[in-house]
């Protein structure tokens, strides 16, 4: 970090002690093409004390969370701001419909909290047992629970950041469309307040098939019926294999135990309809315990290829998917929208988890699924 101001280095070092890493050039991260350093900030004040410094000093600053982003940005003599210090939760008090959460948090650790209440997030995402706040309100993206509450933005009632040069702002209601999904680009995240629901009468279902056309002619059935569910997502066999699930293709969701007479018959019907067979109900536990994409809390981050598939064309998709990437593993998540996002790994490349596709592989998936890009029609 040659060309930044030694002086302002000198200050950030003087006010974090053994929170601030200089980095030697062989310590730099995989995704980073030359050393950097690191900084731990603890509360809101630090926070601003960097961004004003980075004003000062023209020093480029970057938020790193928990490195599940499907297509981080590259670290180039920058100052990474690490959240890893900000966890602090503030549960809801009787009436509240909301949680407040620091940007270090996990996911995975506030749904926990407050499953202990009988609630949980509205959405949360598929790498939950890695990813932070922060981290995926940088992205924004569809996840557990998108398919009654939509994209991620739709289920954040506000968030407090800290912007360029110390300032600190509230945002909320339609300017928070230009802050989350913006992968840092308008300021620090310091604290979010988020969507809530009632989660202790959740009841997983989840059904097998023997190909993907009868798997994605299910999961359409399912949507065209306006079937009351929470979450609908699905494997397909490879990744059910991995997981050493079904050798099948699977469907899992949950939904409210109150909501058991709309959803039943017309889970039924479809899983019959497309020669499915309903899973009991430990087997929908078994799996809706793994309902989150191969990625732990100390493995390796893998980085699917990803593609976002119109509903209608969800069929031919999968079909075609199936034929060109024998063996890739996917797993889909259906949203309220319509929109189908789909995940993929390669199994084969496992050393000791799921890797990464290769760069060929994720480009033909991408390919392949935009194609079905168009209005969102079943």
């Amino acid at each position: 970090m040659n060309d930044i101001s030694e002086e302002a280095l000198r200050i950030i070092e003087e006010t974090f002690g053994a929170r601030f890493m200089r980095h030697a050039s062989g310590e730099a991260e995989p995704d980073a093409e030359v050393p950097f350093a690191s900084v731990f900030p603890e509360n809101v004040e630090e926070v601003r004390l960097l961004t004003r410094l980075g004003a000062q000093y023209r020093i480029p600053l970057m938020a790193r969370g928990a490195g599940t982003a499907l297509y981080p940005g590259r670290a180039v003599r920058t100052l990474l701001v690490r959240f890893d210090a900000m966890r602090g939760i503030r549960l809801p008090e009787v009436g509240e419909e909301w949680v407040e959460a620091e940007p270090g948090v996990n996911w995975l650790t506030l749904e926990n909290h407050l499953r202990s209440r009988g609630l949980g997030p509205t959405v949360y995402p598929t790498s939950a047992p890695r990813s932070t706040v922060g981290g995926w309100l940088a992205e924004n993206g569809l996840g557990v629970g998108s398919y009654e509450y939509g994209w991620l933005l739709q289920n954040v009632l506000s968030v407090e950041a800290v912007l360029a040069g110390g300032e600190r702002d509230l945002i909320e209601g339609e300017d928070l469309r230009y802050f989350v999904g913006s992968r840092g680009g308008m300021g620090f995240l310091v604290s979010a307040r988020l969507a809530i629901r009632r989660a202790d009468e959740d009841v997983p279902v989840g059904a097998a098939f023997r190909s993907a056309e009868n798997l994605a002619g299910a999961v359409l059935d399912l949507y065209r019926g306006g079937v009351p569910l929470w979450h609908l997502g699905f494997l397909n066999a490879s990744m059910a294999r991995a997981r050493s699930l079904e050798g099948e293709h699977i469907l899992f969701g949950a939904y409210p135990e109150s909501r058991s007479a709309g959803v039943e018959p017309s889970l039924r019907s479809a899983i019959d309809s497309h020669q499915g067979r309903l899973l009991s109900p430990p087997e929908a536990q078994r799996i809706w315990e793994q309902r989150f994409f191969p990625v732990d809390s100390l493995g390796p981050t893998p980085r699917p290829g990803r593609a976002l598939v119109q509903g209608a064309r969800l069929v031919p998709t999968l079909v075609e998917i199936e034929q060109k990437l024998a063996g890739v593993a996917i797993q889909g998540t259906v949203a309220r929208m319509g929109e189908v996002s789909l995940l993929a790994f390669d199994p084969a490349k496992e050393s000791p988890g799921l890797m990464d596709l290769s760069a060929t592989t994720d480009i033909e998936l991408l390919q392949v699924a935009g194609r079905s890009w168009g209005p969102w029609r079943w």
